[in-house]
């Protein structure tokens, strides 16, 4: 079964490949070079690799069949601690300690709720996504935060390796290695184990409870690095900042294959799901297309990914 699995994975992959492949030939071909600028492939890069780190974590939770929706709401409100942090004056550690701090806490709450409480997953996030929000506004107090440090952009998006970004390569190794961990080491076989059937992990002695806790905490840090990245890209907090990244970072990982009820899915699969996202939102950009489009092209891919997804599970049990 779990071979059958993979081999689906790996030609969900190829295909997605292949997609990605013809859409970059397709606005090649349709935007007169526009595509290949530099700054324009430079800020594509970027929005991948913010995406990208948060569908790592996000992929972790869809395995054990849980959802969280409150990314976009987790990174708000890393971005308006950093905002306050550069307002105060604070160094530079302890900005990015209090940041990825902060990511931890919120990523800790829906976990701690979700696995020792046993509330739905969907319930708790969708009460912190709320929470968190109102945390932004109450902050920010109506204002914007622009006391970002530069050193955000110089790190994230000024500094180049081979005239790519280098956060993008960055974003890569972790791709690899998380990638690595979840397929050789027993941990990620847990993971797996977790969303295919959670009672038997408990039967046979798994340390459930705080593999969850652990999963949900790594997905709040790693939105707390998207939203460190993010910064570097546009340095201005507002009330609305975050807001709909969720729906990205999701939809990069069921994109990628991961299955909703949970046992299924690859980091790789979430990555190449991320950049399938941001080619369509950069093709609306460049072929001058209503921004709406957007929504409604991500809209459909989510839907025909779940058909898949849930095909592929039928057959399965079949």
């Amino acid at each position: 079964m779990e071979s059958l699995k993979h081999s689906f994975l790996m030609k969900y992959e190829f295909i997605l490949f292949v997609l990605i492949a013809l859409i970059v030939l397709f606005l090649s071909i349709t935007t007169d070079g526009n595509f290949w600028n530099q700054g324009n492939l430079s800020s594509v890069l970027v929005s991948v690799s913010i995406v990208s780190i948060a569908a790592v974590g996000a992929t972790l939770v869809i395995i054990t069949s849980g959802i969280d929706i409150s990314a976009g709401s987790v990174l708000g409100l890393t971005a308006t601690v950093v905002a306050l942090g550069g307002q105060h004056g604070l160094p530079l550690w302890l900005i990015i300690v209090s940041a990825l701090a902060t990511g931890c806490i919120a990523g800790f709450i829906n976990g701690y709720l979700i696995a020792v409480h046993k509330v739905p997953a969907i319930i708790v996030t969708l009460g912190t996504l709320s929470i968190w929000r109102s945390a932004v506004f109450m902050l920010l107090g109506g204002s914007w935060g622009t006391d970002i440090p530069m050193e955000f952009s110089e790190w994230f998006i000024m500094t180049k390796l081979a005239g790519v970004p280098l956060i993008f390569w960055l974003v890569i190794v972790l791709v690899l290695v998380s990638g690595y961990m979840m397929n050789n080491r027993k941990w990620g076989r847990y993971i797996y184990a977790l969303g295919n059937n959670e009672e038997a992990t408990v039967f046979a002695g798994l340390p459930t409870k705080r593999l969850l806790v652990f999963i949900y905490v790594i997905a709040g840090l790693l939105v707390a690095v998207s939203a460190l990245v993010s910064l570097g890209q546009s340095p201005i907090v507002q009330s609305s900042s975050g807001q709909g990244f969720e729906l990205s970072v999701i939809a990069a990982v069921v994109i990628g294959g991961a299955s909703i009820s949970g046992g299924r899915g690859s980091i790789m699969g979430a990555f190449l799901g991320a950049i399938l996202v941001e080619l369509v939102r950069n093709a609306v950009i460049l072929l001058h297309i209503q921004p709406f489009w957007t929504g409604v092209v991500m809209g459909v891919m989510i839907i025909i990914a779940v058909l898949v997804s849930l095909s592929r599970d039928k057959g399965g049990a079949n």
